[in-house]
């Protein structure tokens, strides 16, 4: 059971962690300018490169292995994509309006910011245009991958058999084989010392190593130190009557949906059911929830009786917003006809502007602004500073008023930065560059993104260095005992298993109660482990069984004895029951993948990906 869960459980996960509606970026081949340039993949027409790869991984150091593995997971994702434009797949116009107003990073106290969305395309220097391609394409993504969590049928005796399974138990006693148990039968002399350390010599070095000062310089910082006068707030708001401090308005909708390109005869018919349903809800205004829940065909808001939420001017479509914004609360619209379908209306509140929060959000705003125009002159200036004062960072920060801040002993190489600002590709290369490792000088201002330049100079360095023979003798003993004994664990184990099976006895052996386990709960028992001592029939009990664990041990299980499934949680049923439908939703994406990996061709080059 656990290799079926385990080797089930790739395509859904995979891609849909990586397709998370962020939307922090471009999809695969925005960076790229020159068409001539080398790529990783191409799938169906579309090219894959570097940058893309560079984009997934988020900037973030990565080895081979992990980049290998984000470059599968992007041929996916555009496997997918070039499906979605072969069935014609694309989003409507409402839905990037609900996936934009539904993004946390967009939105102040709860609801969506326009001011928020201005500065959110500013600060990544995309254009609106280019920001709802994006979406789009997640958008079509999550549409091809959603029917395979949908509609999953899980029989109740799967159900059953799994909630046997997972009730049986077994009691187990095991027996450990450790490595350091078998040094002394190890050749550990100098001369198997040394031969080791020539054949790792790369393995045995002190890697290249600098402490820095560095300063920071951000736009965010930058707005924080901005003043505003209540003259500057007041002229905004005159200047941006209609976009700070907006009235909003709360409604609920019923929806009957016409699709797109529907004959006119269908078209009617629709209206004509919405006429019905009009008249009903204007003869009992107090059915209008009950009936959105059974009628509306608009899922996101169907559930919650048709509430909408509060929205401000122009956040709807146009007849829609033009609709809502000519009733008074409790009024019940006529029919309104977008795109969608038809709607009935009622205006369920109108939330005057808070003149209180419009002033703070101009001010905000305001100091933004004055923070945005300033911030490239500001980087200019630390340029000049930092250049002219180049012994220093000091001189710079009194000017700028910065913080000279200290950052201890950065490894080059080390994936495990602790200082995430450190993990930045850039500021890794100007770190352990020349000019400020050898020449001792103050690196250039260093862009990390978000609107914020780094300057690093380097207090002490520590070169690259062979470590000699006798600084690393206890670590290679510990490493020969660790690699050598667990060949010799697993041998001895496996030999003592063969002659336990065969019933002949074996000495040495020190057995200890592992008590109760099942596969719900494993106590300290790994898969591995599990497996075996499930494998074994229960007839058969009691046997024996062994599995060799990560850290070298072997461990001999003794199962003693089998107790019977107790009685199945009725709660549990639901959950086996998502369980096996996850499993199941897995395989088939699997499957959809290979089978779409054969419709449409992938190239993947011969340039790596690291």
């Amino acid at each position: 059971m656990f290799d079926f869960v385990q080797n089930n459980r790739l395509a859904l996960q995979v891609i849909l962690g990586a397709v998370a509606l962020t939307f922090v970026g471009f999809g695969v081949g925005s960076y790229t300018s020159a068409v001539d340039d080398p790529y990783l993949a191409k799938v169906d027409k579309v090219k894959i490169y570097k940058k893309d790869l560079d984009r997934a991984l988020e900037g973030q150091p990565a080895d081979a292995a992990t980049r290998q593995a984000a470059l599968e997971n992007l041929i996916r994702q555009e496997l997918l994509l070039a499906e979605g434009r072969h069935q014609g797949l694309s989003a409507s116009p409402e839905a990037l309006r609900q996936v934009i107003a539904s993004l946390p990073v967009l939105q102040e106290n709860g609801r969506f910011s326009e001011a928020r969305y201005r500065e959110f395309l500013a600060n990544r220097n995309l254009t609106p245009q280019a920001f709802e391609a994006q979406i789009a394409r997640e958008v079509v993504l999550k549409e091809q991958l959603l029917p395979f969590l949908d509609g999953q049928f899980v029989s109740r005796t799967q159900v059953a058999q799994v909630a046997r399974l997972m009730g049986e138990s077994r009691v187990l006693k095991l027996a450990l084989l450790k490595p350091e148990a078998f040094a002394g039968e190890l050749k550990l002399d100098d001369a198997a010392l040394k031969a080791y350390y020539s054949a790792n010599a790369k393995r045995f070095k002190s890697p290249e190593a600098v402490k820095l000062e560095y300063l920071v310089l951000s736009q965010e910082a930058l707005a924080a130190r901005q003043s505003v006068s209540d003259a500057e707030v007041a002229k905004y708001l005159q200047d941006h009557a209609g976009d700070v401090g907006k009235e909003e308005r709360r409604a609920s909708h019923i929806l009957l949906t016409v699709p797109a390109g529907a004959k006119p005869a269908d078209k009617a018919k629709v209206k004509m059911e919405a006429d019905a349903i009009l008249k009903d809800v204007r003869a009992n205004p107090a059915k209008f929830a009950e009936l959105a829940k059974v009628r509306s065909q608009d899922p996101g808001s169907a559930v919650n009786g048709g509430d909408l939420g509060f929205f401000a001017q122009g956040m709807m479509v146009k007849p829609f917003n033009d609709a809502v914004f000519s009733l008074k609360p409790g009024q019940i619209s006529d029919l309104v006809e977008t795109e969608f379908g038809y709607h009935i209306i009622r205006l369920d509140e109108v939330k005057a502007p808070d003149q209180t929060a419009a002033r703070a959000e101009a001010a905000e705003r305001i100091k933004r602004q004055k923070a945005s125009a300033a911030f490239r002159a500001e980087v200019e200036k630390l340029g000049d500073l930092v250049y002219q004062q180049g012994g220093s960072l000091k001189p710079a920060a009194d000017a700028l008023g910065l913080k000279v801040e200290s950052a201890d002993w950065l490894v080059k190489g080390d994936k495990n930065v602790v200082q995430p600002l450190f993990a930045n590709p850039k500021l890794l290369e100007a770190a352990f560059s020349d000019e400020v490792v050898k020449k001792k000088q103050n690196s250039e201002p260093v862009d990390v993104g978000n609107n914020t330049a780094v300057v690093v100079r380097a207090v002490e360095h520590r070169p690259e260095r062979a470590q000699a023979i006798a600084e690393v003798k206890d670590v290679i003993r510990a490493e020969l005992v660790a690699r050598e004994g667990a060949k010799l664990a697993e041998a001895r184990g496996k030999a003592m298993l063969a002659d336990l099976k065969a019933g002949k006895p074996v000495a040495g052996l020190s057995w200890a109660d592992a008590g109760e386990v099942s596969r719900r709960a494993p106590g300290s028992l790994s898969i591995a482990e599990l497996r075996e001592a499930f494998s074994v029939p229960v007839k058969n009990v009691p046997a024996y069984a062994g599995a060799k664990r990560d850290n070298g041990e072997y461990v001999l299980i003794n199962v003693v004895g089998v107790n019977a499934p107790k009685a199945a949680d009725p709660a549990e049923g639901p959950q086996i029951a998502a369980l096996l439908g996850e499993v199941s939703a897995n395989a088939q994406a699997t499957s959809y993948l290979g089978f779409l990996r054969e419709k449409y061709k992938v190239t993947v080059s011969q340039q790596p990906a690291e």
